[in-house]
């Protein structure tokens, strides 16, 4: 990047697009310096289906950020998911080479070098390649083995393989963009350095991001990823069942997450016996539907996602070492009783969780509390280890800050001129408004001035409010409009439909 002191982190979603921009501040948390979501069509469950949209999408979101800041992005790390994203493990060996038999920095320098030496099957890219473990003499387990003695060093290693082609189409984009990848990440991996404790990490935790259109996996034990998954499913689905009961989908995302329950069955009683009424722009438009009935349609969907990620956890093979259960992150968890709908199903400790505060600094903390950024801000944190970026407190240059510190001084103080004189106008109307009401309340009717003669003061004020009023009105001909984006939901008993 043309500036050092800061790192570019794209997320792509199969609804929206994330570019956020973050430095390293002096005590080395993660400092937001600004983010930018668009929504974006063309993506589907990670796989680019329509690369005009998704690079229409990305620019607009790079474009706001480089406004915003005043930067040049040319390069950035992006994170990416997708049904074909798989995890495979490998082991290999080499000889120990020293006289004693003592393991050394070459000898695992060598296994390493074997390992990334490898090749994937045709059609398959290597993204991610995590030493598990190592063993020694086929005998001694361990992830510490420089100074140890043996005489073979055997290591496993887990591999996170994607779609040669998927990754083509995604590479294409960013080029007509002229962006560089600086690397590419699993959403998967990103969201869990971003929710997840270095307890969780050493106990065992699987972090389920739950997207719009797909639900990734991550695992971790031992302090070491252990596993990467993403189920084909996600929010999207819920909302495709609320819009086959005829609800309108410009609704649906604010009624499931406002008034939609993950367990039908813990409906505060109050509500089991009403329903919510969404208005439309007539009374023909008008929609209705029972919470209970909300709820049923969420929590079926919602069973089938959890049914996968049980299967996924099984697979993994680490399904009895999640000692920290699981957590729940991404815009689909933003449902009430997600959390005990998951802990119900799969007897393990659950939680819902943003971006790990002690990760940020204080001013990214509003950002860091939004479920729907855990991912982008994971790809920040990883761009930060990645990049080794120095810390700063100034992590854009300072010319530019003056520039616009000076932009918005000369701003106020030309608009400063322009409201002193509105504020002498207004004083001034409202002297003349005083006159005129003294002087009309002065004469005995409103209509004689004293000499047997009509006043047409009052009458000349009047009209001039109505004329100001009738400015005022043509400005605003649809002023209820806010009120019916308000009350687009109203909840009501059934008795009174």
């Amino acid at each position: 990047m043309e500036n050092k002191s800061y790192i570019v982190a794209i997320d792509l979603g199969s609804g929206s697009v994330t570019a956020a921009a973050g430095s390293k501040d002096p005590d080395g948390r993660l400092n937001i310096i600004d983010i930018v979501s668009k929504p974006m069509q063309g993506m589907s469950c990670g796989e680019v289906i329509n690369i005009e949209q998704v690079t229409g999408a990305v620019r607009a979101a790079v474009g706001e950020l480089e406004e915003r800041l005043g930067i040049k992005v040319t390069e950035a790390y992006a994170g990416i998911s997708g049904h074909d994203i798989k995890c495979a493990d490998s082991s290999y060996f080499v000889y120990v080479s020293g006289e004693d038999h003592e393991i050394c920095e070459e000898d695992v320098a060598r296994l390493h070098e074997s390992m990334n030496s490898l090749q994937p099957p045709e059609g398959i890219c290597i993204l991610d390649r995590t030493p598990q473990k190592y063993v020694i003499d086929s005998r001694e387990e361990t992830m510490q083995p420089v100074g140890r003695f043996g005489q073979q060093l055997e290591a496993t290693f887990n591999f996170i393989l994607a779609n040669r082609g998927s990754l083509e189409r995604l590479n294409k984009a960013f080029q007509r963009l002229g962006i560089g990848q600086r690397r590419l990440f699993t959403n998967a991996q990103a969201s869990a350095a971003a929710v997840l404790t270095e307890d969780e990490k050493e106990l065992g935790a699987a972090v389920v991001d739950i997207g719009a259109g797909c639900t990734d996996i991550c695992i971790w034990q031992d302090n070491i990823m252990r596993y990467v998954g993403v189920l084909p499913v996600g929010s999207d689905a819920i909302n495709r069942d609320i819009r086959s009961v005829a609800i309108p989908e410009r609704f649906i995302e604010k009624l499931k997450t406002t008034h939609g329950y993950a367990v039908a069955a813990r409906i505060p009683e109050e509500k089991k016996g009403q329903s919510i009424k969404i208005k439309g722009r007539t009374q023909r438009e008008n929609k209705e539907i029972s919470f209970y009935n909300l709820a049923q349609i969420i929590e079926a969907r919602l069973l089938d996602i959890v049914e996968n990620v049980v299967e996924e956890i099984k697979e993994s093979g680490y399904a009895d070492k999640l000692g920290s259960g699981i957590v729940l992150t991404g815009g689909g968890a933003y449902l009430n009783d997600i959390d005990t709908l998951f802990r119900e199903r799969t007897k393990y400790d659950v939680r819902t969780a943003s971006a790990y505060p002690e990760l940020v600094n204080d001013r990214s903390l509003p950002a860091a509390d939004d479920m729907h950024l855990s991912s982008a801000i994971g790809l920040l944190l990883l761009g930060l280890q990645e990049s080794g970026l120095a810390a700063t407190e100034e992590p854009l240059p300072e010319k530019r800050e003056r520039e616009r510190e000076k932009d918005s001084s000369r701003k106020t103080a030309d608009d400063r001129p322009a409201e002193d004189t509105r504020d002498r106008e207004e004083r001034k109307e409202e002297r003349h408004t005083d006159r005129t009401d003294g002087a009309a309340d002065d004469s005995s009717d409103g209509t004689d001035n004293g000499d047997g003669k009509p006043d047409d003061t009052a009458k000349r004020t009047a009209e001039d409010d109505s004329k100001r009023n009738g400015r005022k009105d043509r400005k605003k001909p649809f002023g209820g409009i806010g009120r019916f984006f308000k009350e687009i939901f109203e909840v009501v008993d059934d008795d009174e439909i």
